[in-house]
């Protein structure tokens, strides 16, 4: 299962951590599926903010896992970067509502 759990403070997303796999072992081609769809998404998200948007954002990438942070920005960059997490969080919980086995998306208020 791919866990994901954005982080909101004063009503702005400001950043995330994603772990785990969508697919067990087995060939499953809704698993699959389901895991490349989180991986694009999350993936295009993270492009869009250091190439489109040009914010050079801390994060960290690894098999199974990616996190990103806005800690470090100005007020005008984390709004900037609104849409796209905004985006990204809504086309997850999308894919919860049909995949729900395999993604648990979870909003955290700090």
């Amino acid at each position: 299962m791919t866990n994901v759990k954005f982080y909101k403070k004063s009503d702005k997303l400001i950043g995330f951590n994603m772990y785990g796999h969508a697919a067990p072992r087995e060939l499953d081609l809704d698993v699959d599926l389901t895991c490349a769809a989180i991986s694009a998404i999350s993936q295009t998200t993270l492009i869009g903010i250091l190439e489109v948007l040009k914010i050079e954002v801390t994060y960290k990438i690894e098999d199974g896992f990616l996190s990103l942070t806005l800690n470090n920005q100005s007020n005008e960059d984390v709004d900037r970067c609104q849409v796209l997490l905004e985006t990204m969080l809504l086309g997850l919980k999308s894919i919860e509502f049909t995949y729900g086995d395999y993604i648990k998306v979870e909003l955290e208020e700090v």
